[in-house]
């Protein structure tokens, strides 16, 4: 397994550096003549090192979660919140690609957890729903109190996973649709981080396919408020 994590971060690695070692030297032999051809070998320089340094970001963090120096801070916190704050973040690119927002504000609920944390489960999920969006462009976000937790569920139209394939998602580096996901810049690594959270909370997470899309969830604990 460590001989294949090494090769695949080796893998993933080495087409952007290509991209900007090439893209470099270009610069430096003049053959971008123009002001335009000069802006555009910058900007995809500078496209690919945001991808290498996105990588490495998940990496570290996934290597500090698993190797058990990573500790969760609990606080209580509105979720109502976080998730409205969350998807005020992403309101420029659900407009720029024409996603349909569902999300029923409902009740406030207080939850006990690692808010920083379980945000970037939200924001992995969200990244992971609007990659595999199709055509109908919808996304729903929707919250089930059962008993002491609260499941948070991310919906998104599209096409549905292998059933075979549903549980290898969650390891590092896989990825279903590998033509697609190079399209988007992804590593695989999201639905990892998304896991190794979940189980430092010791909460469930999970995914199933429903009619007309795939929804994907996690459990945040509830707090009573008497």
């Amino acid at each position: 397994m460590r001989k294949e994590f090494v090769s695949s971060v080796s893998h993933e690695l080495r087409t952007p550096l290509s991209v900007i070692q090439g893209y470099a030297e270009g610069l430096v032999s003049n053959v971008a003549e123009s002001e335009d051809d000069r802006k555009f070998y910058c900007d995809v320089i500078m496209k690919e090192a945001d991808k290498m340094n996105k990588l490495v970001k998940d990496l570290l963090n996934l290597s500090q979660i698993e190797s058990g120096y990573f500790h969760i801070e609990k606080s209580e916190f509105n979720i109502n919140s976080l998730i409205e704050y969350v998807l005020n973040k992403y309101k420029a690119i659900f407009t720029e690609k024409d996603i349909e927002v569902q999300f029923e504000l409902g009740e406030s609920m207080i939850v006990c957890g690692d808010m920083v944390r379980i945000e970037q489960i939200l924001t992995n999920y969200l990244n992971n729903a609007i990659n595999h969006i199709d055509n109908n462009k919808i996304i729903k976000i929707s919250k089930i109190v059962n008993k002491d937790k609260i499941k948070i569920s991310i919906f998104n139209s599209g096409k549905h996973i292998p059933e075979e394939l549903l549980e290898k998602i969650w390891t590092s580096f896989y990825k279903v649709d590998k033509a697609r996901t190079r399209a988007y810049g992804g590593y695989g690594l999201g639905l990892s981080i998304v896991k190794a959270l979940a189980d430092l909370h010791n909460n469930d997470y999970g995914v199933e396919n429903i009619e007309g899309g795939v929804i994907f969830w996690f459990e945040v604990d509830k707090v009573n408020i008497s």
